[in-house]
Protein backbone atom coordinates (compact mmCIF):
# COMPACT_ATOMS: atom_id res chain seq x y z
CA UNK A 1 0.00 0.00 0.00
CA UNK A 2 1.35 3.25 -0.95
CA UNK A 3 1.67 6.09 1.47
CA UNK A 4 -1.49 8.19 -0.46
CA UNK A 5 -3.62 5.17 -0.51
CA UNK A 6 -3.02 4.55 3.56
CA UNK A 7 -3.83 8.46 3.67
CA UNK A 8 -6.76 7.88 1.60
CA UNK A 9 -7.91 4.75 3.38
CA UNK A 10 -7.97 6.25 6.25
CA UNK A 11 -9.38 9.96 5.79
CA UNK A 12 -6.22 11.20 7.55
CA UNK A 13 -5.92 14.48 5.12
CA UNK A 14 -9.75 15.47 6.03
CA UNK A 15 -9.44 14.81 9.61
CA UNK A 16 -6.11 16.94 9.77
CA UNK A 17 -8.32 19.96 8.09
CA UNK A 18 -10.54 19.17 10.22
CA UNK A 19 -8.52 19.59 13.57
CA UNK A 20 -6.18 22.31 12.29
CA UNK A 21 -9.23 24.31 11.60
CA UNK A 22 -11.26 23.83 15.23
CA UNK A 23 -7.71 25.28 16.66
CA UNK A 24 -8.15 28.33 14.44
CA UNK A 25 -11.14 28.81 15.40
CA UNK A 26 -10.69 28.83 19.02
CA UNK A 27 -7.86 30.24 18.92
CA UNK A 28 -5.63 27.63 21.17
CA UNK A 29 -2.85 28.78 23.15
CA UNK A 30 -1.32 25.60 22.47
CA UNK A 31 -2.26 24.22 19.00
CA UNK A 32 -0.44 21.21 19.06
CA UNK A 33 -2.09 20.26 22.43
CA UNK A 34 -5.48 21.15 21.09
CA UNK A 35 -5.31 19.58 17.58
CA UNK A 36 -3.85 15.97 19.19
CA UNK A 37 -6.86 15.98 21.77
CA UNK A 38 -9.16 17.08 18.97
CA UNK A 39 -7.59 14.13 16.80
CA UNK A 40 -8.04 11.56 20.19
CA UNK A 41 -11.69 12.61 20.57
CA UNK A 42 -12.37 11.84 17.14
CA UNK A 43 -11.55 8.10 17.33
CA UNK A 44 -14.33 6.72 19.54
CA UNK A 45 -12.82 4.73 22.38
CA UNK A 46 -13.86 0.31 22.08
CA UNK A 47 -12.83 -2.53 24.59
CA UNK A 48 -10.09 -4.46 23.00
CA UNK A 49 -9.73 -7.21 26.04
CA UNK A 50 -10.01 -7.83 29.66
CA UNK A 51 -7.55 -9.08 31.87
CA UNK A 52 -8.01 -10.71 35.28
CA UNK A 53 -5.92 -11.63 38.13
CA UNK A 54 -6.13 -12.81 41.88
CA UNK A 55 -5.48 -10.59 44.50
CA UNK A 56 -6.04 -10.67 48.07
CA UNK A 57 -8.07 -8.20 49.80
CA UNK A 58 -7.83 -6.60 53.13
CA UNK A 59 -8.49 -9.66 54.92
CA UNK A 60 -6.06 -11.20 53.17
CA UNK A 61 -8.05 -13.91 51.49
CA UNK A 62 -8.64 -14.26 47.48
CA UNK A 63 -10.68 -11.51 45.23
CA UNK A 64 -10.61 -10.43 41.86
CA UNK A 65 -8.78 -7.74 40.00
CA UNK A 66 -9.64 -6.27 36.20
CA UNK A 67 -8.25 -4.58 33.83
CA UNK A 68 -10.30 -3.63 31.25
CA UNK A 69 -8.24 -2.15 27.89
CA UNK A 70 -9.53 0.16 25.31
CA UNK A 71 -8.10 1.83 21.98
CA UNK A 72 -6.94 4.55 24.17
CA UNK A 73 -6.12 3.48 27.85
CA UNK A 74 -6.31 1.05 30.54
CA UNK A 75 -8.90 1.08 33.30
CA UNK A 76 -8.97 -0.97 37.01
CA UNK A 77 -11.35 -2.56 38.99
CA UNK A 78 -11.07 -4.69 41.91
CA UNK A 79 -13.84 -7.29 43.00
CA UNK A 80 -15.46 -7.07 46.10
CA UNK A 81 -13.81 -9.01 49.14
CA UNK A 82 -15.71 -12.37 50.25
CA UNK A 83 -18.41 -11.40 52.66
CA UNK A 84 -18.50 -12.88 56.07
CA UNK A 85 -22.05 -13.44 56.29
CA UNK A 86 -23.75 -16.35 54.89
CA UNK A 87 -24.38 -16.02 51.49
CA UNK A 88 -22.32 -12.97 50.74
CA UNK A 89 -20.16 -13.38 48.16
CA UNK A 90 -21.53 -16.71 46.63
CA UNK A 91 -19.38 -17.08 43.72
CA UNK A 92 -15.97 -16.48 45.88
CA UNK A 93 -16.80 -19.33 48.40
CA UNK A 94 -19.33 -21.83 46.90
CA UNK A 95 -20.82 -22.27 50.65
CA UNK A 96 -17.30 -23.31 51.82
CA UNK A 97 -14.84 -21.35 53.90
CA UNK A 98 -11.89 -22.95 53.32
CA UNK A 99 -9.01 -20.61 51.55
CA UNK A 100 -8.49 -23.34 49.50
CA UNK A 101 -11.78 -23.87 47.85
CA UNK A 102 -12.06 -20.22 47.68
CA UNK A 103 -9.06 -19.30 45.96
CA UNK A 104 -10.01 -21.86 43.51
CA UNK A 105 -13.39 -20.38 42.71
CA UNK A 106 -11.34 -16.80 42.17
CA UNK A 107 -9.30 -18.84 39.77
CA UNK A 108 -12.32 -19.89 37.94
CA UNK A 109 -13.94 -17.02 37.70
CA UNK A 110 -9.83 -15.41 36.35
CA UNK A 111 -10.50 -17.89 34.16
CA UNK A 112 -13.95 -16.47 32.71
CA UNK A 113 -13.06 -13.37 32.79
CA UNK A 114 -9.81 -13.57 30.80
CA UNK A 115 -11.57 -15.95 28.07
CA UNK A 116 -16.04 -15.66 27.48
CA UNK A 117 -16.07 -12.33 29.07
CA UNK A 118 -13.29 -10.46 27.23
CA UNK A 119 -14.06 -12.02 24.00
CA UNK A 120 -17.75 -11.18 24.58
CA UNK A 121 -17.00 -7.02 24.90
CA UNK A 122 -14.17 -6.92 22.21
CA UNK A 123 -15.21 -4.23 20.13
CA UNK A 124 -17.88 -2.66 22.54
CA UNK A 125 -17.96 1.16 23.44
CA UNK A 126 -17.05 1.80 27.46
CA UNK A 127 -20.17 4.21 27.49
CA UNK A 128 -22.66 2.09 26.59
CA UNK A 129 -22.70 0.35 30.29
CA UNK A 130 -26.39 -1.24 29.71
CA UNK A 131 -25.20 -2.92 27.27
CA UNK A 132 -22.07 -4.28 28.73
CA UNK A 133 -23.43 -5.20 31.88
CA UNK A 134 -26.10 -6.88 29.79
CA UNK A 135 -23.24 -9.17 27.66
CA UNK A 136 -21.68 -9.93 30.82
CA UNK A 137 -25.08 -11.47 32.68
CA UNK A 138 -25.91 -13.58 29.35
CA UNK A 139 -22.87 -15.17 30.55
CA UNK A 140 -23.73 -16.36 33.32
CA UNK A 141 -27.36 -17.88 33.71
CA UNK A 142 -26.93 -19.25 37.64
CA UNK A 143 -29.71 -17.75 39.58
CA UNK A 144 -27.04 -16.32 41.83
CA UNK A 145 -24.27 -15.39 39.21
CA UNK A 146 -22.05 -18.55 40.59
CA UNK A 147 -20.42 -19.25 37.08
CA UNK A 148 -18.49 -16.16 36.41
CA UNK A 149 -19.38 -15.08 40.06
CA UNK A 150 -20.94 -11.65 41.20
CA UNK A 151 -18.72 -9.84 42.45
CA UNK A 152 -15.88 -10.87 39.50
CA UNK A 153 -18.78 -9.86 37.11
CA UNK A 154 -19.29 -6.28 39.25
CA UNK A 155 -15.36 -5.73 39.03
CA UNK A 156 -15.59 -5.51 35.02
CA UNK A 157 -19.21 -3.54 35.43
CA UNK A 158 -17.09 -0.87 37.51
CA UNK A 159 -13.89 -1.37 35.08
CA UNK A 160 -16.17 -0.24 32.16
CA UNK A 161 -17.84 2.59 33.55
CA UNK A 162 -14.61 4.20 34.75
CA UNK A 163 -13.43 3.87 30.72
CA UNK A 164 -16.59 5.33 29.88
CA UNK A 165 -16.54 8.27 31.98
CA UNK A 166 -13.25 8.89 30.77
CA UNK A 167 -13.98 8.82 27.36
CA UNK A 168 -16.85 11.13 27.92
CA UNK A 169 -14.07 13.16 29.92
CA UNK A 170 -16.14 13.57 32.98
CA UNK A 171 -15.96 12.66 36.74
CA UNK A 172 -17.22 8.77 37.32
CA UNK A 173 -20.11 10.15 39.65
CA UNK A 174 -21.05 12.47 36.64
CA UNK A 175 -20.59 9.48 34.22
CA UNK A 176 -22.98 7.25 36.76
CA UNK A 177 -25.52 10.47 37.29
CA UNK A 178 -25.99 10.13 33.08
CA UNK A 179 -26.79 6.58 32.99
CA UNK A 180 -29.30 6.97 35.79
CA UNK A 181 -30.73 9.97 34.33
CA UNK A 182 -30.18 12.49 36.83
CA UNK A 183 -28.83 15.93 35.97
CA UNK A 184 -28.11 16.67 39.69
CA UNK A 185 -25.61 15.70 41.99
CA UNK A 186 -26.04 15.59 45.59
CA UNK A 187 -23.86 14.06 48.25
CA UNK A 188 -26.01 10.91 49.98
CA UNK A 189 -26.57 11.12 54.05
CA UNK A 190 -23.63 8.88 55.26
CA UNK A 191 -24.22 5.43 56.65
CA UNK A 192 -21.76 4.55 60.15
CA UNK A 193 -21.06 1.98 60.95
CA UNK A 194 -20.60 2.34 64.96
CA UNK A 195 -20.62 -1.59 65.99
CA UNK A 196 -20.16 -4.77 64.53
CA UNK A 197 -21.15 -8.32 65.56
CA UNK A 198 -21.56 -11.90 64.47
CA UNK A 199 -18.85 -12.82 62.23
CA UNK A 200 -18.11 -9.61 61.43
CA UNK A 201 -16.57 -9.62 64.84
CA UNK A 202 -16.73 -12.80 66.80
CA UNK A 203 -18.53 -11.64 69.31
CA UNK A 204 -22.38 -12.69 70.90
CA UNK A 205 -24.27 -9.53 68.70
CA UNK A 206 -26.79 -10.95 66.74
CA UNK A 207 -26.78 -8.11 64.68
CA UNK A 208 -24.01 -7.78 61.96
CA UNK A 209 -23.83 -4.14 61.44
CA UNK A 210 -25.48 -0.90 63.73
CA UNK A 211 -25.34 1.95 61.76
CA UNK A 212 -25.76 5.44 62.58
CA UNK A 213 -27.62 8.44 59.64
CA UNK A 214 -26.99 12.01 60.88
CA UNK A 215 -29.87 13.30 59.17
CA UNK A 216 -30.47 16.27 61.04
CA UNK A 217 -27.02 17.43 59.10
CA UNK A 218 -27.08 20.69 57.03
CA UNK A 219 -24.63 19.52 54.77
CA UNK A 220 -22.16 16.44 54.03
CA UNK A 221 -19.37 17.89 56.08
CA UNK A 222 -21.51 18.41 58.98
CA UNK A 223 -22.92 14.74 58.52
CA UNK A 224 -19.58 13.50 59.03
CA UNK A 225 -18.74 15.43 61.88
CA UNK A 226 -21.38 14.73 63.76
CA UNK A 227 -20.58 10.97 62.98
CA UNK A 228 -17.36 11.07 63.98
CA UNK A 229 -17.89 12.54 67.39
CA UNK A 230 -20.73 9.74 67.67
CA UNK A 231 -18.60 7.10 67.05
CA UNK A 232 -15.37 8.17 69.55
CA UNK A 233 -18.23 9.24 71.96
CA UNK A 234 -19.67 5.75 72.11
CA UNK A 235 -15.46 4.83 72.73
CA UNK A 236 -15.75 6.16 76.19
CA UNK A 237 -19.37 4.25 76.97
CA UNK A 238 -17.77 1.00 76.04
CA UNK A 239 -14.49 1.46 77.49
CA UNK A 240 -16.17 2.43 80.41
CA UNK A 241 -19.03 -0.10 80.66
CA UNK A 242 -17.30 -3.13 79.36
CA UNK A 243 -13.14 -2.26 79.99
CA UNK A 244 -10.66 -1.73 76.88
CA UNK A 245 -10.85 -5.01 75.30
CA UNK A 246 -14.30 -4.39 74.01
CA UNK A 247 -13.07 -1.16 72.04
CA UNK A 248 -11.25 -3.81 69.32
CA UNK A 249 -12.98 -2.95 65.72
CA UNK A 250 -14.81 -5.26 63.84
CA UNK A 251 -14.24 -6.40 60.01
CA UNK A 252 -16.24 -2.94 59.50
CA UNK A 253 -14.85 -0.89 61.17
CA UNK A 254 -17.50 -0.40 64.29
CA UNK A 255 -16.40 -1.32 67.52
CA UNK A 256 -16.95 -5.23 68.81
CA UNK A 257 -18.13 -5.59 72.13
CA UNK A 258 -18.18 -8.66 73.85
CA UNK A 259 -21.85 -7.83 75.15
CA UNK A 260 -23.85 -11.57 75.95
CA UNK A 261 -26.97 -12.59 74.51
CA UNK A 262 -28.63 -12.08 77.78
CA UNK A 263 -28.06 -8.52 77.23
CA UNK A 264 -29.09 -8.69 73.23
CA UNK A 265 -32.58 -9.93 74.56
CA UNK A 266 -33.03 -6.74 76.87
CA UNK A 267 -31.32 -4.39 74.33
CA UNK A 268 -33.71 -5.56 71.79
CA UNK A 269 -36.98 -5.27 73.57
CA UNK A 270 -35.84 -1.84 74.36
CA UNK A 271 -37.63 0.87 72.47
CA UNK A 272 -35.39 3.22 72.54
CA UNK A 273 -37.20 5.68 69.52
CA UNK A 274 -38.07 8.69 71.77
CA UNK A 275 -34.16 8.67 73.79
Amino acid sequence: MSVQEYLEKHLLPRKIEEAVNAAVRAKAADPVLFISTHMRRAAPAVITRVCARQILDSRGAPAVEVDLHTNKAVHRASAAGPGAAEGAAVDATRGVEKRRLLAKAVADSVRLINGKVSEALVGMDPQQQAQIDQAIMDLDKAHHRTEVGANAMLAVSIAACKAGAAEKEVPLYKHIADLVGKSATTLPVPAITVINGGTHAGNNLPIQEIKILPIGAKNFEEAMQMGSETYHHLKDIIWEKYGSDSCNIGDDGGFAPNISRQYNRRLGSCHCGNR
